[in-house]
């Protein structure tokens, strides 16, 4: 006869959760976070409070240097503008002596300041103070590069006469290379060592280039247009350019053809 296989007998159903042993539970987790939070005080607290302290100070520190910083700054600014002033009214030697003062400092008003020193040496003829002027904010690597730039190709051209051509064109070879501010004024200066080592071939195009850079000064344009004609060099087009933007600004030509003629001859 089959026997029929035993049934497994119904689950009980779960009993209710007592309201009582959630709130014990609650209670207990709520005591133990107590007792963690009170022994991390114990050990850190004094810690955490000197970093938070010393925070405080830092910033009030930092808020502080700024302060000083930015009356140092205006108190420089003013005295750069003095000596500007006194160099305008005719007393170069009291505008040096603030220069050479301000040099002292550091940000760009020093950098300025030895490139004013510079410039009144230039100005009185006296050809060693200002190269060493110049030189002095070359070697210095914290100073800006378009005014380290400016100081070498100054000291370049103080140079131009004593220096041999090849060490000329050399030197400006970094000015020369893109699309670099002082391009115009590099080729112009780089025609002219051509000019002296006996190669007129390579001087006509650094001359046209120089001419065609609507970037450079006007009186600069003229002259290697000038150059550039007297080398043979086609500047018609960049002679009627010069007419338009002339004309756009309401002044003068730069000079007719003939004018440019006489001048190219002399």
């Amino acid at each position: 006869m089959a026997t029929t296989p035993p049934t497994n007998p119904p689950a009980s159903p779960p009993l209710p959760a007592d309201p009582r042993d959630e709130a014990f539970l609650r209670e207990v987790d709520e005591a133990y976070r107590q007792e963690e939070l009170a022994n991390f005080w114990k050990r850190w607290g004094r810690w955490l409070l000197a970093l938070v302290g010393a925070g405080v100070l830092a910033f009030g520190a930092y808020l502080l240097w700024q302060g000083e910083r930015a009356k140092a700054l205006d108190r420089t600014a003013e005295q750069f503008a003095e000596a500007l002033d006194r160099l305008e009214g005719g007393d170069s030697v009291a505008a040096v002596e603030t220069f050479s003062a301000l040099e002292t400092g550091q940000g760009t008003y020093a950098t300025l300041a030895t490139l004013m020193q510079a410039a009144v040496a230039t100005q009185g003829g006296d050809t060693e103070r200002a190269l060493a002027a110049y030189r002095r904010v070359v070697a210095d690597a914290r100073a800006p590069a378009p005014m380290r730039d400016v100081a070498s190709f100054k000291a370049l051209r103080l140079e131009f006469d004593t220096l041999p051509p090849a060490e000329v064109i050399a030197r400006l070879q970094p000015y020369l290379e893109g699309d670099h501010p002082w391009g115009a004024a590099a080729a112009e200066l780089a025609g002219l060592a051509h000019l002296k080592a006996g190669e007129p071939g390579a001087a006509g195009p650094l001359f046209l280039r120089a001419a065609a850079d609507p970037r450079a000064p006007v009186s600069l344009r003229v002259r290697a247009e000038q150059m550039a004609a007297a080398l043979g060099q086609d500047t018609r087009q960049i002679v009627e350019a010069m007419e338009r933007e002339a004309r756009a600004r309401g002044g003068d030509a730069p000079e007719d053809d003939t004018a440019r003629d006489a001048g190219a001859g002399q």
